[in-house]
């Protein structure tokens, strides 16, 4: 009876089967290895364990509030006849739509606007006082300045004078506002944010604070004077152009009634008189009327049409959603302690067994 052939053996399916092998038995080894050093690992994880669950204990509830507003910056028509009216006076058109989401948000971050909010005052715990001193209370900033030698020991903003703040008021000022916007230099993480929706001009901005109405109310002081100053610079060269023109309509209305009056007077006066002398006079100040009627229901004109300019190009600014209590508050979580604890201390005792057992090997086949 022949012999039934032995089918060839495929060597590249025997290394295979010989890698495969190998791996799992290194796996294994591994999770032994593991397994005779969860001591270690235990030990390195409480360390990270009592540190995290202390932080949480000890970390104050925070309260975030939101608020959201949308700006519609674009004019609802262009006026054509701005432009020769404008240069009738010898004043330049008015601009418009130079600013955008992105300038407003970069603007809301920025010393001018949040000092202005800094030191307005504000009823928080029944003390009314600046924003700023309230942070300082809040953020215990007295025992961060408590070894201060250029006069922070104790230190309260006293007024809002700005350019002719101290070396001491403008230190403290700089340190509200890196708190607010933070500050990477000296990491300080910021209390506010920013955000927007690029396609619906939606903005977004958060205060999140250890004090709830704080949050509330400052974050309602941001808006609004964000707002302001907003719609004040985007309209400024329109605001100038109406103030001239409203100027000139003004004293082309007194000139006009000066005149008005000199020629009834001088009818009064020249009643019945027949002289060439006294008819010129008289022709002279009724066409100086009439100039000054007509340039003055022209002025008035242009006043409506550059008043219509303005309003057109005055962005609007409409909040949405603004904060209101109760917040929910932020507190420190005992489980993400635990788990970032697990982390931590799993990896580094982990690692260092894994490492420890690479380098014995290597050592055992030297």
């Amino acid at each position: 009876m022949a012999e039934k052939p032995i089918p060839p053996t495929n060597p590249q399916y025997a290394d295979d089967e010989i890698s495969l092998k190998e791996l799992i038995l290194k796996l294994q080894e591994f999770w032994n290895e593991l397994w005779r050093g969860k001591w270690l690992i235990i030990g390195i994880t409480i360390p990270f364990l009592i540190y995290f669950i202390y932080d949480a204990i000890n970390t104050s509830n925070t309260y975030t509030a939101k608020l959201t507003f949308m700006l519609d910056n674009e004019s609802s028509s262009s006026i054509g006849a701005l432009s020769g009216v404008l240069g009738s006076f010898g004043l330049g058109g008015a601009g418009g739509g130079e600013y955008s989401t992105d300038k407003m948000l970069a603007l809301v971050r920025s010393r001018k606007i949040m000092q202005e909010v800094l030191f307005i005052k504000a009823k928080i715990d029944n003390k009314t006082d600046f924003y700023a001193n309230h942070l300082i209370d809040i953020y215990n900033y007295h025992e961060e300045w408590a070894e201060d030698t250029i006069g922070l020991q104790n230190f309260y903003f006293k007024h809002d004078s700005i350019p002719i703040f101290s070396l001491a008021e403008n230190t403290a000022l700089k340190t509200m506002h890196g708190l607010l916007v933070g500050d990477p230099d000296k990491g300080v993480e910021s209390l506010f944010s920013s955000s927007s929706a690029e396609l619906t001009s939606i903005m977004t901005l958060d205060l999140e604070t250890e004090n709830e109405m704080l949050s509330i109310q400052m974050l309602e002081d941001i808006f609004s004077t964000l707002s302001t100053y907003y719609i004040e610079k985007s309209t400024e060269k329109q605001q100038h152009t109406y103030d001239a023109i409203k100027f000139k309509v003004d004293s082309t209305l007194t000139e006009l009634r000066a005149a008005e009056y000199a020629l009834a007077n001088f009818k009064d006066t020249n009643y019945g008189l027949r002289t060439k002398k006294d008819q010129l006079k008289a022709i002279q100040l009724e066409a100086r009327v009439k100039i000054l009627y007509t340039m003055y229901g022209e002025g008035l004109k242009n006043l409506e049409v550059t008043e219509f300019a303005l309003r057109d190009q005055t962005p609007v600014i409409q909040p949405i959603d603004l904060p209101i209590p109760p917040i929910e508050p932020v507190d420190g979580s005992l489980a993400k302690a635990l788990i970032l604890s697990c982390l931590l201390g799993g990896f580094l005792g982990g690692g260092y067994i894994i490492a420890r057992k690479i380098i014995r090997d290597v050592m055992a086949e030297a």
